[in-house]
């Protein structure tokens, strides 16, 4: 058969099968009887063993109802998961022998005993399937068809969502993600970053300082983001250094009167004080000035990396910064580093 055209589907058989063999398997309300036609055709037998193992999801087909009378969802949520997809056989080694994760053994000392527990308990085509399942999704998430904005970028599972959110609401959906700080200064996460910045309404950066996430790392950085449906210029609100989400409400309902508190406060605790000049409000020529500060010479504003700014009186600060003439990249050997004891 020939490659289809646009908007053109392929067959699901060759040009040169009996067109009987498969008619007979249509009854007279028009269904098809999987079972029975998978039993004559081994290729769908298989897809069909690989779709009951993986679970494959499409959305489209699961609300199809959604889609053709929305156009997609109205409001998308989630926390999805922080980790990056890759190889690691500690997870069905370790089960079956716990020294895999327990101890931090030499490359030789692994090897062996991975050879000596495969062949003891004869795991290695479960080995080999694990192997198989981890480096299948790796391909997937990493595809550039599949995720094209996320071309050159570290692909962890959390940054596959964002797209995908946006693929599946409608031009009028709110979608709203918690999820780390890497797509915000990511070195090479620049077309990220633009898809991001036209969607982006809302963006509020917390310090796990308080254990929200009892699980996560306290130092560990995360965002609560508000996207909507594409706009023609930057347009959303950015408060950095939250530690509570009670902050963010009481600094929207602010009088803007007092002294903006800092990060932590007199008695060295972290500080959950509010003060409407810590929202920032950034346009597009607040990301052309960051890009001048932060990025490589030439980064377009809409690639800039998003600093966390405490304060929009610090953004006077840095507009003076950068008039100044002369800056740390264009003096090249013309300075040192000292060290003071």
């Amino acid at each position: 058969s020939s490659a289809p055209t646009k908007a053109e589907q392929l067959s699901l058989f060759p040009d040169t099968a009996p067109q009987e063999k498969f008619i007979a398997q249509v009854d007279e309300h028009g269904f098809v009887d999987i079972n029975e036609l998978c039993d004559k055709t081994p290729h769908l037998a298989q897809v069909q063993t690989l779709a009951e193992r993986y679970r494959f999801f499409h959305w489209e087909l699961a609300f199809a109802d959604i889609f053709a009378d929305n156009g997609g969802f109205d409001l998308v949520l989630g926390n999805p998961p922080w980790l990056k997809v890759e190889w690691n056989e500690s997870g069905i080694m370790g089960d079956a022998n716990p020294l895999f994760v327990l101890r931090k053994d030499s490359a030789t000392k692994v090897a062996d005993m991975r050879e000596e527990t495969l062949n003891k308990l004869n795991l290695h085509s479960a080995y080999l399937a694990e192997f198989e399942g981890s480096t299948a999704t790796q391909n997937f998430l990493n595809a550039l068809q599949n995720y094209p904005i996320l071309k050159g970028v570290q692909t962890n599972l959390y940054k596959c969502f964002i797209p995908q959110a946006w693929a599946i609401a409608n031009q009028n959906a709110i979608s709203g993600f918690l999820h780390p700080e890497g797509v915000y200064d990511d070195p090479n996460g620049g077309s990220l970053r633009e898809s991001v910045y036209k969607r982006l309404a809302y963006h509020f950066q917390f310090h796990n300082e308080l254990r929200l996430f009892a699980e996560v790392h306290h130092v560990t950085k995360f965002s609560i983001n508000i996207y909507r449906g594409l706009q023609e210029r930057t347009n959303f609100f950015h408060i950095a250094n939250l530690f509570l989400p009670k902050t963010v409400f009481d600094c929207f309902a602010h009088d803007g009167f007092g002294d903006v508190p800092g990060i932590k406060n007199e008695e060295n605790e972290w500080n959950i004080n509010e003060h409407s000049s810590r929202i920032i409000q950034v346009e597009d020529n607040l990301l052309a000035l960051f890009a001048s500060l932060y990025d490589e010479e030439g980064t377009p504003a809409i690639h800039a990396k998003l600093p966390a700014l405490h304060a929009k009186e610090l953004t006077s600060v840095l507009k003076k910064i950068d008039a100044f003439k002369h800056k740390m990249q264009g003096l090249t050997s013309g300075y040192y580093t000292t060290v003071m004891f």
